[in-house]
């Protein structure tokens, strides 16, 4: 079983920073570098790229947000519906893969990019989110946001009420794992799509079954939010594969990315 340890907290001056801010900081910065430079390698100008990141996870944490206080604390919204402002509160991963994957397809499209252009920057995304979900997931395990049912397994962790799941320290754990695959399948070519389509094959079955052990989360027949989501993932992923697939047969390539303008 896992020791359990109170997150640290750094004091530098007036100012209290835990380390679930330091860690999820971590995967902004992280996310943003391995995109520009995956992109960059596959022919993208790099300041086209790093815009197109930036107000991704921007779009993202929006998105992350509203898909939290929406639906898993609706009474929040009924009672004060400001809520849905307070950007700095409550985060939901699945809102944040949602706004990301939207607000990215929408600012591409307003700087002219084309439909496969997209595609591939969406596959370039999809495949780095898992190194800076790392970051972000032990964001969530030292802060111990999402405490499950009480367990005997060797996978819990010492709470002092007794032994139980930390949901962001299994996920994290799993996410290593999905990285792992990500480098060996990187090691030849992959048709544009493969990574999109292949992160939610990999994420979403799991994500389910980590679901199941919440408490305390709202329901809807049974069901929480993020097992619907996760579903509605794993048929996406699905046909993201199968898209992939036939581009890879068809011998299809998106055009370079224009450089951007006014340099």
């Amino acid at each position: 079983m896992f020791p359990y340890f109170e997150q640290p907290v750094f004091a530098i001056g007036p100012f209290h920073i835990a380390l679930f801010q330091i860690l999820v900081c971590a995967a902004v910065i992280v996310g943003h570098e391995l995109v520009v430079r995956r992109a960059a390698a596959r022919g993208w100008d790099r300041e086209v790229a790093s815009s197109l990141i930036a107000w991704t996870i921007f779009l993202g944490f929006i998105g992350s947000h509203v898909f939290d206080v929406v639906l898993y604390q609706p009474q929040l919204v009924r009672e004060n519906p400001l809520e849905l402002f307070k950007l700095w509160g409550s985060m939901s991963s699945f809102g944040g893969i949602i706004g990301g994957m939207l607000g990215g397809w929408w600012i591409a499209r307003r700087k002219k990019l084309s439909g496969s252009q997209i595609f591939e920057f969406l596959d370039i995304v999809a495949f780095v989110f898992p190194f800076a979900w790392i970051f972000g997931r032990a964001g969530c395990a030292v802060a111990h946001d999402h405490v499950g049912i009480a367990t005997t397994s060797w996978l819990g962790v010492r709470f002092p009420d007794g032994t139980k799941f930390d949901l962001g320290l299994l996920e994290v754990l799993y996410t290593f794992a999905i990285v792992a695959v990500f480098l060996v399948l990187d090691r030849k070519p992959r048709p544009t799509g493969f990574f999109l389509g292949l992160f939610f094959v990999l994420y979403s079955p799991v994500r389910f079954l980590l679901d199941t052990l919440r408490t305390g989360d709202a329901r809807y027949l049974g069901w929480t939010p993020g097992q619907y989501a996760s579903v509605t993932g794993l048929l996406f992923g699905l046909g993201m594969l199968a898209i992939a697939l036939r581009q890879s047969r068809a011998g299809d390539a998106p055009a370079p990315v224009p450089a951007a303008r006014g340099r």
